[in-house]
């Protein structure tokens, strides 16, 4: 058995229908311990329970893993407003599923999804899935938290719904876990056909027009994303794309989000906030400099990162914009007064960490609205930055550099930002990469820390294997 409790089925449903009348619920969530189950492996064959959305999820620490796959309630906003919406529609939804108090981050009910980065869209395009705020609960969800294994199964009820209906749909996951469940995935080789950046030109004549701008004192810093098209002879496998990436992790975040033909994803250094009861976590990370091939080349670079005064100004830019956003909503704040250096695959990079505790009465979204973008994603003066990349980037960034994650019926979760990310569908995926521009920026070493930016996740498509164009 995959789970490690003997369950009495036909009893236990009986007793969690009656007591979700009882209380006049519409949604049941049941969380059971289990053995022997891999998240890719539930993430990977998720067609055989004839659903079409999925997502994954692995935290920095790699302590926390959230594979879900169905959606039992969507969530989906293509107009301003979205933040409040997801949150009123979360809380709603919170009142109306029964659920037994589980105390293991990342189980039960959670409400897993992603905001575009700008509150209304100039155009749709290849976003248009996922509007201005995507999100829901999955049917189906494995955990696994601190070393343990959990699964949680959400039902929806209705007047006519039976022990039986609920028993059934319970045997049709416990069996697709038990055939799936360590089945490992097989792989074919996909040849990348061609690989193009879009307007590289345009992009660095537009780095050169933000200089400008700042000589001007109309902003600080702005950040500018490019994008690349990579188009392959078959359709891109995302379980193999997270294989791929989480070989090669470092700090990272990885996720996956698929809409029916449609799957984001990111394997991101930077945390935007994390919410345990009433702390929080958040961080600094702006400034990069190349990896060296030595270890000496390392601390060399590393070192050259700490003093460089361009870095370090890009730097306190997002740790004074943090430090006075969560000042607000906490009463301790904890910001050490240097960074420190973050090491991913292909980059070195300025850290700050951040500690807070709350005051009462704040969520999770309310932290998430109030922190995007930072200037690490934006820029500062926000508004002005944000006026500047809508004038200046010829695509639609949607999730590109957007909050990212997931919250619980605790009000509890954890997200991220969706750098060093793609956007993929069937064959082709866009590529995108980003860079803080300050006054004394560079255009073409921008241009050149955006192109080791592309790296990693074209590595994990494949793009630097079989590259023939």
């Amino acid at each position: 058995m995959l789970r490690t409790g003997q369950l009495d089925q036909t009893a236990f449903f009986k007793q969690k229908l009656q007591d979700a009348r009882t209380c006049s619920k519409r949604y049941i969530s049941i969380v059971e311990k289990a053995i022997n189950i891999h998240p890719l492996s539930v993430y990977h064959f998720y067609k055989k329970l004839n659903v079409s959305e999925r997502f994954y999820w692995s935290n920095q620490e790699n302590t926390t893993i959230l594979t879900g796959i169905g959606s039992l309630v969507p969530y989906h906003h293509s107009t301003e407003g979205q933040y409040s919406a997801i949150e009123k529609e979360w809380e709603h939804f919170c009142d109306e599923v029964y659920r037994e108090k589980v105390d293991k981050w990342g189980t039960g009910p959670i409400l897993m999804g992603g905001f575009s980065f700008f509150e209304k869209y100039r155009n749709i395009g290849h976003w248009e899935k996922f509007g201005t705020a995507h999100f829901y609960v999955p049917k189906l969800m494995l955990t696994i938290s601190m070393g343990e294994t959990y699964i949680t199964t959400n039902y929806e009820i209705t007047d006519s719904t039976t022990e039986a209906d609920l028993e059934k749909r319970y045997e049709e996951y416990h069996s697709y876990l038990e055939e799936y469940g360590m089945t490992q995935p097989e792989f074919e080789e996909n040849i990348l056909q061609s690989k193009e950046e879009y307007q590289p030109l345009e992009w660095t004549r537009s780095v050169g027009q933000a200089i400008d701008k700042m000589k001007e004192n109309q902003l600080d810093k702005v950040v500018l994303n490019r994008t690349m098209q990579a188009t392959f002879t078959n359709d891109i496998n995302s379980t193999k794309v997270i294989y791929s990436l989480e070989a090669t992790r470092n700090v990272n975040y990885i996720f996956s989000y698929q809409l029916d033909d449609h799957v984001f994803i990111s394997a991101t250094p930077e945390r935007l906030i994390q919410k345990k009861d009433n702390r929080v976590y958040s961080m600094c990370l702006a400034g990069s400099a190349g990896k060296g091939l030595t270890v000496e080349e390392n601390e060399k670079n590393g070192k050259w990162l700490i003093n460089d005064l361009k870095n370090r100004h890009e730097h306190d830019f997002v740790v004074k914009y943090i430090k006075n956003t969560l000042k607000s909503f906490c009463e301790e704040l904890n910001i050490p007064m240097y960074p420190r250096i973050m090491a991913t695959k292909s980059l070195l990079h300025l850290f700050t960490p951040v500690e807070g505790v709350l005051h009462q009465h704040v969520s999770l979204i309310d932290l998430v609205k109030a922190l995007h973008p930072t200037p690490a994603l934006g820029g500062f003066p926000k508004k002005e930055a944000c006026q500047l990349i809508a004038e200046l980037e010829p695509l639609e960034r949607g999730w590109y550099g957007a909050p990212f994650g997931w919250i619980d019926a605790n009000g509890n979760g954890d997200f991220a930002v969706g750098i060093r990310s793609a956007l993929i569908k069937q064959n082709e995926a866009k590529l995108f990469a980003g860079c803080g521009v300050v006054e004394s920026s560079n255009p073409e070493e921008e241009y050149k820390e955006t192109g080791i930016k592309f790296l990693p996740m074209l590595n994990a498509l494949g793009g630097s294997k079989n590259e023939t164009k």
